[in-house]
């Protein structure tokens, strides 16, 4: 048999022996394994004696007025805002809703009362006709020329590298 402390998957057959859990024919196989083995004998000890004290631990017995001195203790422990705005609940409660509906029905009241905006004018725009130099106009045609014939290289390109 393979150390369970050294073999994570026989690791519960330590507690299952421990508690009491195991068939007989396992029982014996554990108890052959822990004569040859120290570290699971102590490890099987130890958790003996937690079941052996958890057996024999007793609670302490619950008072009859347990309930009443819980919920006294519970009272006593309100926040000094909890205690500030108590008396105040049935107000909030109801005035709160009312004040809100109100708001609401002034906002209405101002977007309805407010006339509609009138749109601008539209403004005339004319057109303005610039006068170009000669040479200007020639650099504008050339350089047009030259963005073409680089267009028609990069498309040539393009369809030579697809292929």
């Amino acid at each position: 048999m393979n150390c369970p402390l050294e073999v994570r998957e026989n690791a519960a057959w330590l507690l299952d022996y421990a508690s009491g859990k195991l068939d007989a024919a396992a029982r014996a196989q554990m108890e052959e394994h822990m004569e040859g083995c120290p570290a699971c004998r102590e490890f099987a000890g130890g958790q003996q004696a937690v079941w052996q004290a958890l057996e024999a631990w007793e609670p302490a017995p619950v008072s009859m007025d347990f309930d009443r001195r819980l919920y006294q203790r519970i009272e006593r422990q309100v926040s000094w805002w909890s205690r500030l705005v108590r008396p105040f609940d049935p107000l909030f409660r109801h005035a709160v809703p009312v004040a809100a509906a109100a708001g609401v029905m002034c906002l209405a009241g101002l977007l309805m009362d407010r006339p509609a905006a009138k749109p601008a004018a539209p403004v005339e725009e004319s057109a303005q006709v610039e006068t170009l130099q000669p040479d200007q106009v020639q650099h504008a045609v050339d350089d047009m020329e030259m963005l073409r014939d680089l267009n028609s290289l990069v498309r040539a390109d393009d369809a030579e590298s697809k292929m």
